[in-house]
């Protein structure tokens, strides 16, 4: 594909025409046009990425994978600037762009009755890349289907190419790409030339996260003996959640241009796909095998001030024992507890805790019983950790004792956009890439996904992010993890 300063738009197959007005009619509405010259005006329409947007300062761009700036099929729309009305609408084909000139139009025909040329009217171009069947999307409100996998169709998968539609921001909402016809455009030879339309991809992309932290930073941690059971960190996979299932067509912002309305289901089931109750609650995990290592997410943007309805990464990482720690644990597989903010790998090691005063015995409260005891309560056949969740998240609320099986822990980070500088604290935007990289864990994580989290007024206290953002807006962040 041939590189150029703007987002390539590359066009690939070939379908037939198609003709239709904004309306519910067949017939294309009257623009004031005139119906004493030919048949029709043309005129020629030019698409590039969003990467000329001003809407945050010092941005990285991004231009993603291949076919994330393929268009193979649109819409065009012609609103009237006089009336606001759509006026005309039509389908544009891959087979309807110059060959020699990359993201420009052959002529366009443009029914008489359509459009003005008597020097009365004005029309704003807008066009839907990769999405056809929307009648009017600049009508109150107008939003895309809902999607139940959080706006993954609306990117780019093996079945469609990645929806786009003119930006939106404030440095192109009094911007759009405008054009005004004459009697003499009625021929294609001189067609009217359409300003450059600057398209976003209405969905974001989320990859997976890296993880440059090789320990926990104990001195920080409020648990302790870290250092003495801990011996490393890696990463093992992710999960999103919170991912918003609903989007306006166009983004509506508020009248200065800070603050960004989504929108949002009613119910928790048309609000979010794999909304944060999906992974379980306090007292039990849930579809734990939703984690993964998808390279790519493609969502609906969200933006709010509460962590808990924020778009959110879950990240799995594996807490490797020091020798000394894993010599006589209980598992061999690096299955540890914390119980009363300190690490053990045996429970044995509680009991005699519990008898020098340290801590109390949450094992013998409710009768006698034995550390041996204890241990086979959660041991297979086979000397492994009980593989029922069910029984495991029972011991676990019983006794008040965290159980971070194979030493795998959980940490939630609700998205940040550090260059969206609204008092919106957590967002997802449309046309922008987020890539996190943890480079600090200052505290050992949970044993389950959305286990009991310490009272903080800031439920974003554990992560520092840098991020940079447009076409794609690149979000590289790095953070931090408590």
């Amino acid at each position: 594909m041939k590189k150029m300063n703007l987002l390539v738009m590359s066009l690939v197959s070939a379908a037939a025409l198609s003709f239709s007005s904004c309306s519910s009619n067949d017939e294309l509405t009257s623009g004031g046009g005139t119906q004493s010259q030919a048949d029709g005006v043309y005129m020629t329409l030019s698409i590039a990425g969003s990467n000329q947007s001003t809407r945050t300062e010092g941005t990285v761009t991004n231009q993603g994978i291949e076919g994330e700036s393929t268009i193979t099929e649109g819409t065009l729309y012609l609103y009237s600037n006089k009336t606001g009305e759509c006026v005309f609408r039509k389908v544009i084909t891959s087979s309807m762009f110059d060959e020699t000139t990359p993201n420009k139009t052959k002529p366009i025909k443009i029914s008489v009755n359509s459009v003005d040329t008597e020097d009365k009217d004005t029309y704003t171009v807008y066009f839907m890349a990769n999405k056809t069947g929307i009648e009017d999307p600049l009508a109150t409100d107008v939003s895309f289907a809902i999607s139940e996998n959080g706006g993954a169709e609306y990117g780019l998968t093996d079945k469609s190419k990645i929806v786009m539609f003119n930006q939106n921001d404030h440095s192109k909402h009094a911007d759009h790409s405008t054009v005004k016809f004459t009697a003499d455009n009625n021929v294609s030879s001189n067609p009217a030339t359409a300003g450059t339309v600057y398209l976003d991809r209405v969905v974001a992309r989320i990859d997976e996260p890296t993880v440059t932290a090789t320990n926990i930073t104990a001195a920080e941690a409020k648990t302790e003996n870290v250092t003495a059971t801990i011996a490393g960190i890696e990463y093992e996979k992710y999960a999103i959640s919170n991912v918003n299932k609903n989007s306006y067509i166009v983004q509506k912002w508020t009248d200065d241009y800070q603050t960004l309305n989504v929108k949002w289901g009613t119910t928790e089931t048309t609000k979010y796909f794999q909304p944060t109750s999906f992974f379980g609650d306090a007292k039990a995990p849930a579809n734990l095998d939703k984690f993964g290592n998808v390279k790519y997410n493609y969502v609906f943007e969200n933006t709010t001030t509460d962590a808990s309805e924020a778009t959110a990464l879950y990240f799995q990482i594996k807490a490797n024992l020091t020798t000394e720690a894993a010599t006589n644990a209980d598992f061999a597989d690096g299955t540890f507890y914390r119980y009363d903010k300190k690490l053990y790998t045996r429970i044995a090691d509680i009991f005699k805790d519990a008898e020098k005063g340290i801590v109390s015995n949450p094992f013998t409260e409710s009768g006698e019983t034995t550390a041996a005891d204890v241990v086979a309560s959660i041991k297979d056949a086979s000397g492994n950790l009980i593989s029922d969740e069910g029984g495991l998240n029972e011991f676990r609320n019983k006794n008040k004792i965290e159980v971070f099986r194979a030493g795998s822990m959980y940490y939630y980070y609700p998205i940040q956009d550090n260059t969206y500088k609204t008092a919106t604290t957590f967002s997802v935007l449309r046309n922008s890439i987020y890539q996190l990289n943890v480079t600090k864990i200052s505290e050992v994580g949970k044993d389950i996904p959305n286990g009991p989290t310490p009272d903080d007024n800031n439920p974003n206290y554990y992560m520092t992010v840098q991020v940079q953002v447009n076409p794609w807006i690149l979000n590289t962040k790095d953070i931090e993890l408590k």
